[in-house]
């Protein structure tokens, strides 16, 4: 069993070690600035003719990533993707669906100085406000992965004599997520984390303004094991 839910500690940086520590995040960063990021079907990397570049917003000229732009088609090929995977995803037991969450959050708490950096390039966060961003991504997972374990088990329910009930919760099927892009992580995490540990399926469509930050999650994912089409990746235009 997991220990009772704490909130993740924010970072210190008065404390040189700290301070050094994000420093040299943001200089490692720096030199992955401008690769290109596919769009991810049930695994599967796809790239399109149309492009679509993540601009430091503090640095016009900088781009922190460039990504393939979706076309509708692709876009319901990723619905019908998610829709399939659903059907072996929501059987899955919620034991390990919450533990998924909690390896992604700890692999985020070994990278969160890298987390935080990708941050500050993306949408000019201080080190404080990509600090909490991070520490929030990691609150969500783990609580929520708590919470999938508390509804995965028996239902406390009233007796009556001659009857024998139940009470389950049950996965509903695709999500699409949409986050904003000022909490590009936590927000995103947080969304994307409560879909799949319930045992649904998700197209994930982060905001044109912080796709990269929503990739790098993305492979945190994979990293942890979650199986191929549970999260689908998807770029474009929202107005679209």
């Amino acid at each position: 069993m997991p220990t009772e839910f704490r909130n993740e500690p924010l970072t210190d940086f008065t404390k040189p070690e700290n301070a050094q520590a994000m420093r040299a995040a943001i200089e490692k960063i720096k030199t992955q600035l401008g690769k290109e990021y596919p769009l991810v079907i049930g695994g599967e990397r796809i790239t399109t003719d149309s492009k679509i570049d993540s601009i430091n917003p503090s640095h016009r000229t900088q781009i922190v990533g460039r990504f393939n732009k979706a076309t509708k088609e692709l876009a319901n090929r990723a619905v019908e993707t998610a829709s399939k995977t659903f059907e072996t995803w929501k059987n899955v037991p919620a034991e390990e669906r919450a533990q998924l969450l909690f390896r992604v959050a700890e692999l985020m708490r070994a990278r969160k100085y890298e987390l935080s950096a990708w941050m500050i390039y993306e949408v000019a966060k201080t080190w404080p406000e990509a600090d909490g961003d991070t520490a929030e991504a990691i609150d969500f997972l783990e609580f929520y992965a708590r919470d999938m374990l508390s509804y995965g088990a028996p239902q406390p329910l009233t007796k009556l004599a001659g009857e024998e009930n139940r009470l389950e919760y049950i996965p509903l099927g695709v999500g699409a997520v949409i986050p904003p892009w000022n909490f590009p992580l936590a927000i995103m995490a947080g969304m994307t984390g409560a879909a799949i540990v319930t045992g649904n399926t998700v197209v994930l469509k982060p905001s044109s303004d912080a796709p990269t930050i929503a990739y790098k999650f993305f492979e945190l994912l994979e990293e942890a094991g979650m199986p191929a089409g549970v999260v689908n990746f998807m770029t474009g235009s929202g107005a679209e």
